[in-house]
């Protein structure tokens, strides 16, 4: 999955979503329902968590495929071929309920099978990964491109790197022998304060850029 994984390798609080991937990799030929199952709840995870991020509600009854809809329509652009795009991710929509009525039919964890039911064909499982590839690195690609955080976005303390690189260096924190990291000691103690220094800094950096 080289498309999901080099988005979630830019995003560190995204490395929990590792695990999904090499267990879908891992049992594309060996066991097609655990792929399958997966592949839906890799999605499902990504797409609540950049919601979550952006602070918009969604339902935990939402379906799949709204869910997917939400997901895309919120971090896609509004700029030029946006109804194209727009229109890109109704079609994304509509994969995503695809690949949740082949889980809802194989899945191994869901719906119980009788020990006679024919297996799954592992094409079946080699086709729902290579869609889920494509879907989870689209909408990772665009939330990573486009989606800048804002007042009420969450803050992932490990996807501010240069931030906390450059705060740490602007306040240094010595105490007794010991230099710590001013940038977590905020982020733990006031993530308020660390969330407007943050923003700030971007806001700065933005200004300078232009």
């Amino acid at each position: 999955m080289d498309w999901t994984r080099e988005h979630i390798t830019k995003m560190p609080s995204f490395g929990a979503f590792e695990a999904h991937v090499l267990m879908i990799e891992e049992s594309i030929e060996t066991n097609a329902s655990l792929c399958i199952e997966t592949c839906k709840s890799l999605i499902e995870g990504i797409c609540k968590t950049i919601l979550t991020n952006k602070n918009i509600i969604y339902k935990q009854s939402e379906s799949f495929q709204g869910l997917v809809r939400k997901t895309v329509d919120t971090i896609t652009p509004s700029c030029y071929n946006n109804e194209k795009i727009r229109e890109l991710s109704r079609r994304i929509a509509a994969v995503s309920q695809t690949i949740t009525e082949i889980r809802n039919d194989c899945g191994f964890a869901s719906h119980g099978k009788d020990i006679k039911e024919p297996p799954i064909d592992r094409s079946l499982s080699l086709l729902t990964y290579k869609i889920t590839d494509v879907l989870g690195g689209f909408i990772l690609h665009y939330y990573i491109k486009y989606n800048k955080p804002q007042r009420n976005s969450r803050i992932h303390y490990e996807d501010c790197q240069m931030f906390n690189e450059y705060f740490d260096y602007a306040n240094p924190l010595v105490i007794g022998l010991l230099s710590l990291s001013a940038s977590e000691a905020l982020y733990q103690q006031d993530y308020q304060a660390y969330r407007e220094e943050y923003l700030y800094y971007l806001e700065s950096k933005d200004e300078f850029d232009t």
